[in-house]
């Protein structure tokens, strides 16, 4: 129990000195439009992306493989 709070811990700090370091805005070109944002705000929006469409992958390849199963392929 005890590992796990420091652990725990350690995370937090390393995620706190992250946020501190990367607190700078940057600009974001897509097509025509232009805007700026903090760049830990791109880097959770882009890694919040990335979770959700790993978590649904997984799915998706399944049900394509029950299908094939049913298709006899």
């Amino acid at each position: 129990m005890r590992t796990k709070i420091i652990i725990l811990l350690v995370l937090i700090g390393m995620f706190i000195l992250f946020v501190i370091q990367n607190i700078e805005v940057v600009i974001i070109h897509f097509l025509f439009f232009s805007f700026a944002v903090s760049q830990v705000l791109l880097l959770f929006i882009v890694f919040a992306v990335g979770v959700i469409v790993g978590l649904m992958l997984p799915g998706t390849l399944d049900n394509k493989k029950k299908l094939d199963k049913v298709e006899g392929k």
